[in-house]
């Protein structure tokens, strides 16, 4: 089993999976609500946004979709996505790219638990931890 996170957008999924996909190697499977099967019930609202969206890195999935117009978001961020790496130097670079245009939680710092560990809300709404532990786990 594994767990694989899913976050949800207000129309800026493409672009954020585009900045993921860069900054963690991995090329992102975009698919907007225009590829789907034509539904007469239920016409599409708004054809470019993304209603499937993935990266792959090293067996894990990261995946989301882009919410219909008008639906409400939960203030951002209602979940925090762990990013565990096995180096300072990986840690400060995901850190910054991530708190770029957006908000520090937690600064980078080394904590009782991690080598090096901070919180970010990035410019699109998901929240980050990046920790390079100390321990196993």
């Amino acid at each position: 089993m594994r767990f694989d996170p899913y976050l949800y957008f207000d129309g800026d999924c493409a672009e954020a999976f585009r900045f993921y996909g860069r900054l963690f190697g991995a090329e992102p499977v975009l698919m907007p609500y225009g590829d789907a099967p034509p539904c007469p019930e239920h016409p599409v609202a708004a054809p470019e946004r993304i209603m499937y969206a993935c990266i792959a890195v090293d067996g894990q999935m990261l995946m989301a979709s882009d919410v219909p117009p008008g639906t409400p978001l939960p203030d951002a961020p209602h979940a925090f996505v762990n990013l565990g790496v096995d180096s300072d130097a990986d840690a400060e670079r995901l850190f910054a790219a991530l708190a770029e245009g957006g908000q520090i939680r937690a600064p980078m710092e080394e904590t009782f638990f991690a080598h090096r560990f901070g919180m970010a809300v990035d410019r699109f709404g998901t929240g980050w931890m990046v920790l390079h532990a100390k321990t196993g786990c």
